[in-house]
């Protein structure tokens, strides 16, 4: 039997309820959030799984990536 992911149906309620309320900052979470993780598994997903290990400069390319991107999101709450 399938066990229930609630963080993940808590993500995706998030996204919709930021998408509906037009909040920007939300998507700065969830980007910090994907990085913390990546970080520690050291792969992240751009149209392609990418490792740090066979692949480190693009790896963390995108880490800063969604790093900047997320500041940039959550500092429209300061707009």
């Amino acid at each position: 039997m399938n066990k229930i992911k609630w963080r993940t149906i808590l993500g995706l309620i998030l996204v919709w309820v930021g998408t509906i309320l037009n909040w920007e900052w939300m998507w700065g979470i969830l980007f910090l959030i994907w990085v913390i993780s990546d970080f520690f598994t050291g792969v992240t997903y751009f149209i392609e799984p990418i490792t740090k290990k066979d692949n480190p400069l693009l790896y963390w390319l995108i880490m800063i990536s969604w790093v900047a991107l997320s500041v940039l999101s959550i500092a429209t709450i300061f707009n």
